[in-house]
């Protein structure tokens, strides 16, 4: 895989519409009448599906995390609780080993049991080279992982089933944000049977089932996917009796959909928020996620392979201006790779602060003092922003050809590792560090 690296970085908002949810069909008796609680919430489609082991989608997560849960999760305060187990694990003294014991009595959506089987078969899954999970780094230190990734083993040795409710994991090492790992999505449970018979199909159409609170009834992958609730949800009733998400690839056709009515919930783009908030002020809310939108380079690409290319191209963006211009406030330059809401955040670290005329001299060391040209495949989301980069980099002799891409062959082409320079935000699912530096920086 290659390797890329973060030169433009703002500390993400997230900017949403809400407005009120919409009420189904009725059903009336003489003595009764209910409605429908519906949400309809107004997304893009990553083209991923929502097999969580694959996908690295935020998107596609939204939907599956409804659907299917994993050990633990995180709550509001972005604090580890324990859902499909009775408490958190005990570890050994040499932080080796966990020790786990299931719910009884939880069920996935097709009616079997959740067993230690099931949990099994799903870090087994993960590891078997045919799946191609994107999530095997976050899990690589269970003792065995490596032995199965390389086709050398079928079994994860890490993993002992004492029985139907108790199960150990042995890592190979001691690993301090284990059981944080252990409660993102990339980590949730399936059953084994269900998987199996949908072979490949799992994670597309209504090929999803698990323990969540809600689940698939339908699933044309392109347009819509619609949830209702799981009658039996082991974790009690939920206020919302279905969630329908409506996939939008371009920002001003989802906004059109919210002014229409057709959706409830829509992201704003940062670009519109002014124009919003003289319309919409009672409707927008806004939180600051723990992630950072950043520029990602291909260290392996022509011109950028060069140090002084990279730091030419960070020189030449006015981060303040373009959070306050462009972003519209939405947003706060960054100082380190990691979100600022994050512990090992640094704010003393020296950037490279903006700085037209060095980038200039940079480039000229390089061999390119009559400049360079340079091609961004980014998403219709990142296109206002990228049209400014567009602006501060030509300043400074770097021609850069903006190609819009939908969100299947973005995700395609960055598994593949083609693109050679494009607009990403990495959202850490919890607040550790070694979540993003982990995945990013490690080159071992």
């Amino acid at each position: 895989m290659s390797k890329f690296i973060k030169k433009f970085a703002v500390i993400a908002t997230t900017i949403s519409l809400l407005a009120g949810c919409s009420a189904g069909k009725s059903s009336s008796t003489a003595e009764t009448t209910t409605e429908k609680k519906v949400l309809r919430f107004g997304q893009a489609n990553a083209g991923t599906g929502l097999d969580m082991q694959i996908s690295t989608s935020s998107g596609a997560a939204s939907i599956a995390d409804e659907v299917t849960e994993s050990l633990l999760r995180f709550d509001d305060n972005n604090e580890e609780e324990p859902v499909l187990i009775e408490d958190f694990p005990k570890v050994s003294e040499d932080g080796k080993v966990y020790s786990f014991t299931l719910k009884k009595g939880v069920y996935f959506t097709d009616g079997t049991e959740l067993h230690s089987s099931d949990v099994k078969y799903t870090f087994e899954r993960m590891f078997t080279p045919a799946t191609g999970a994107k999530s095997t780094t976050y899990f690589s230190m269970i003792a065995g992982a490596k032995d199965m990734l390389a086709g050398n083993a079928t079994e994860l040795s890490g993993f002992e089933i004492v029985d139907d409710y108790h199960f150990n994991i042995t890592l190979d090492y001691a690993f301090a944000p284990f059981v944080k790992n252990l409660g993102t999505s990339y980590a949730n449970i399936f059953p084994e049977k269900a998987t199996k018979e949908a072979g490949a199909a799992w994670g597309t159409g209504t090929n999803l089932i698990g323990t969540g609170p809600y689940k698939i009834q339908s699933n044309d992958d392109t347009t819509e996917v619609v949830l209702v609730k799981n009658e039996k949800y082991h974790g009690g009733d939920v206020n919302l009796d279905e969630l329908h998400f409506l996939y939008y690839d371009d920002a001003q056709t989802k906004l059109i959909a919210y002014e229409n009515g057709d959706i409830d919930l829509a992201d704003l783009p940062a670009s519109l928020l002014e124009q919003y908030q003289s319309s919409h002020s009672d409707e927008i809310h806004t939180y600051h996620p723990l992630g950072t939108s950043f520029i990602s380079l291909n260290l392996k690409s022509e011109y950028i392979s060069d140090v002084n290319v990279r730091k030419a191209i960070s020189l030449a963006i006015n981060r303040e201006e373009l959070v306050k211009t462009i972003l519209a406030g939405a947003g706060i330059p960054a100082t380190s790779f990691l979100n600022n809401q994050i512990p090992g955040h640094d704010d003393s670290r020296k950037v490279l602060e903006y700085n037209p005329e060095a980038a200039k001299k940079l480039l000229a060391e390089a061999g390119y003092s009559n400049g360079i040209s340079l091609t961004a495949e980014i998403r219709e989301a990142d296109k206002t922003v990228f049209d400014a980069l567009q602006g501060y980099l030509a300043e400074v002799g770097i021609q850069l050809t903006l190609n819009i891409v939908d969100n299947a062959t973005w995700n395609s082409d960055r598994a593949a590792g083609n693109l050679a320079l494009t607009g990403m935000t990495w959202n850490a699912l919890y607040p550790d560090g070694d979540f993003q530096m982990y995945n990013y920086f490690y080159s071992k």
